[in-house]
């Protein structure tokens, strides 16, 4: 075993891989921190049934923490250490803590933000396990699981790491699947993003796809619609509910998908050269008081976030725009 932090015990790595072109990548990343006896992958679906898994296999390893890693997440040198170590003082503070999640650069998004990765008290997850909490039309299963535990007396904690990259270097149907998740999980960023992807396409072919994946997720949204208020539905988590390839969409443009990538393809130093060089994406920082507006207030902090920074007239002419379901032009 190979501690994971100073003071903070040893760690068991899940990766949970949908066939991500990252799987080998993100398992050889994390063994080279831990060990390779201190990971391992699994691959299920949907998502509801790796989760399962993943908490039942940090049991059987019986190591302090379990950390149920995504595989399109690709880990800093030193990304565990620095999670568990934020964990722990958490749980000094709270000892029934869950666990903890850290930040990634979303290179997909331009931004930096929770995803991929949770950090378990495995001494926890057979309480955790027992709840049964485990439901595959949960939009998201692992954020219900964790919020029953949390009533349950087990909070949660995001913490201030970042410990890797998110969605850099997937296949191209992987992009696809993804952007058609965000526009309904993440519509509030759907607006800025937009933006991102055309500006950045010519020279970035994941956001070349990108946009025209989600131009199609608009369409299809006309023809099947949203959930209303109150509905739980899965949101295109299950990697089964989409086509292996996306030639139809690529060979017109003359591209072709991506091969597949080596495990060893992304050492550890190269991962922390590209965090080095990432940058949040301006478009998103000049949407980001609305998008915290929309999220904590609904229609009515949208409104009251366009207002501060538009004024009146150009509230009006955006709320009509979206209610028409047109193109706002802006100066």
């Amino acid at each position: 075993m190979v501690p994971a932090a100073a003071g903070g015990g040893d760690v068991f790595v899940v990766v949970r891989e949908a066939g991500e072109r990252t799987a080998g990548a993100a398992r050889a990343l994390a063994a080279a921190e831990l060990g390779a006896d201190a990971v391992t992958t699994i691959r299920e679906v949907p998502f509801a049934a790796a989760l399962r898994r993943g908490l039942e296999l940090g049991v059987e390893a019986g190591r302090d923490w379990t950390l149920c890693l995504d595989a399109d997440v690709l880990l800093r040198p030193g990304g565990i250490a620095a999670l568990v170590a934020a964990a722990e003082a958490e749980r000094r503070a709270e000892p029934r803590l869950l666990g903890a999640s850290g930040h990634v650069a979303d290179t997909l998004l331009g931004q930096v933000r929770v995803a991929g990765n949770s950090l378990y008290r495995t001494e926890h997850l057979p309480r955790t396990l027992a709840s049964g909490e485990f439901h595959a039309h949960k939009r998201r299963p692992e954020t219900h699981l964790k919020r029953v535990m949390e009533r349950a007396g087990h909070p949660w904690r995001i913490v201030e790491p970042r410990i890797g990259l998110h969605d850099d270097e997937q296949y191209f149907r992987d992009v696809f699947r993804t952007v058609f998740a965000h526009n309904r999980k993440h519509a509030r960023f759907m607006p800025y993003a937009a933006r991102y992807w055309a500006r950045t396409a010519p020279g970035n072919p994941d956001h070349r796809v990108a946009l025209w994946s989600l131009r199609i997720a608009g369409m299809i949204d006309d023809y099947a619609p949203r959930p209303g208020p109150g509905v739980d539905e899965n949101v295109a988590i299950d990697v089964r509910q989409f086509a292996p390839d996306l030639a139809a969409l690529l060979t017109p443009a003359g591209m072709a998908e991506k091969a597949p990538l080596e495990a060893s393809a992304i050492s550890p130093e190269e991962v922390a050269r590209r965090m080095e060089a990432f940058a949040v994406s301006p478009e998103f920082l000049r949407d980001l008081p609305m998008i915290e507006a929309e999220r904590l207030g609904g229609l009515r902090g949208r409104i009251a976030a366009m207002r501060g920074r538009s004024g009146p007239r150009a509230v009006a002419a955006r709320l009509a725009a979206r209610l028409l379901r047109a193109p706002v032009l802006r100066g």
